[in-house]
């Protein structure tokens, strides 16, 4: 009875990977449930190894099976498990980066004066602690708080838009800016072209669609019965929320992708897409990029620590005329996203 039992998930478990190695080849305008098994892929990941393990320890032929579909997708498994083990020595006049989610610092936080100050404090020192970078992408991030943080940190340069909380902030002089014309965002998209040395590079600072489903899920996973109807319908709201916003921000990256394509500058892209690397947003996104983290990190890429974990959703993608040399996730901050670190060069 285990043996059958055991079978029966290990083919759904495989079923279910083979449809997230689909999802980044389909529009989820088209078909959004699709997305869902790509979102899903870290804890598909995760049964495929459990239930190798299992099979192999049984000496069963089934552990075939899971290591089969797994170096089918050895693509997919690198864009969430950094496998470079070397480093590369990083130029002195190298740029370095970083992007940071900082929204999880102000929700439900009411703080005095002196308790500000401290964060304000603690987190200059983490950004010089690591490595102290030329550029900082932020989102989700009060005006007073990006402000404070550049005069600490010496940045001379910014730019921002009142919405969104996105900001750009920099060693090198600030050319011109702007806003991506998504349309009517509910987030922040700017860009700015940076004067680095007699070159001009040009930063997109992104915050794609967000899902806005952390209260609900959170409801899901701590206080629901998977028995009671409500639980049902509160699941539904999830993934219907999260259906229209990946059909959004499909969208956007397909806008975004085009204006790359057109700038005549060196391009950085980064930010918080609010999808993982098993997505069409992401394809579309690294088709003609190069991920830093996938060209450079180690470990686990990690970017989101909130109530669903695993997800790896921040990103730093440089153009062809930029060479990436070092990646690495941040971990430590009071925020519920990880900030991203990378160092990219000419």
């Amino acid at each position: 009875m285990i043996k059958q039992t055991l079978k029966i998930l290990s083919a759904a478990v495989i079923v279910m990977t083979f449809l997230a190695f689909l999802a980044p080849l389909i529009n989820p305008a088209l078909f959004s449930w699709l997305a869902f098994f790509g979102t899903a892929f870290p804890w598909l990941l995760l049964a495929n190894l459990l239930l190798l393990l299992t099979w192999a320890f049984r000496v069963h032929r089934f552990a075939l099976y899971h290591l089969g579909i797994l170096f089918f997708g050895w693509q997919h498994i690198t864009g969430f498990i950094g496998l470079n083990f070397s480093k590369d020595a990083v130029p002195e006049n190298a740029i370095t980066l970083v992007t940071h989610n900082l929204g999880g610092i102000f929700r439900g936080v009411h703080l005095s004066e002196a308790e500000w100050a401290q964060i304000y404090t603690d987190y200059a020192q983490f950004l010089k602690k690591n490595g102290n970078p030329d550029i900082l992408c932020v989102q989700e991030s009060g005006r007073k708080f990006w402000q404070t943080v550049a005069q600490k940190m010496g940045y001379k340069h910014s730019f921002e838009i009142k919405r969104g909380g996105t900001a750009i902030m920099s060693r090198y002089p600030v050319l011109r800016g702007g806003q991506v014309p998504f349309g009517q965002p509910e987030n922040g998209s700017i860009w700015a072209d940076l004067k680095v040395g007699q070159r001009t590079v040009r930063v997109y600072n992104v915050h794609l669609q967000s899902n806005k489903v952390t209260y609900d899920t959170r409801r899901v996973i701590d206080d629901s019965d998977i028995q009671d109807k409500e639980t049902w319908r509160d699941i539904n709201k999830v993934l219907h929320k999260v259906g229209g916003a990946t059909g959004i921000r499909a969208g956007q990256a397909a806008k975004l992708r085009d204006l790359i394509a057109a700038c005549p500058h060196p391009v950085v892209l980064c930010g918080d897409f609010n999808d993982t690397p098993t997505s069409y947003v992401y394809g579309v996104l690294a088709e003609h990029l190069t991920d830093t983290f996938r060209e450079k990190g180690y470990g686990f890429g990690t970017t989101y620590a909130g109530a669903v974990p695993l997800l790896r959703i921040d990103y730093i993608l440089t153009g062809p005329r930029l060479k990436p040399y070092s990646c690495k996730v941040l971990r430590g901050s009071a925020s519920d996203h990880y900030a991203v670190a990378a160092s990219v060069g000419f």
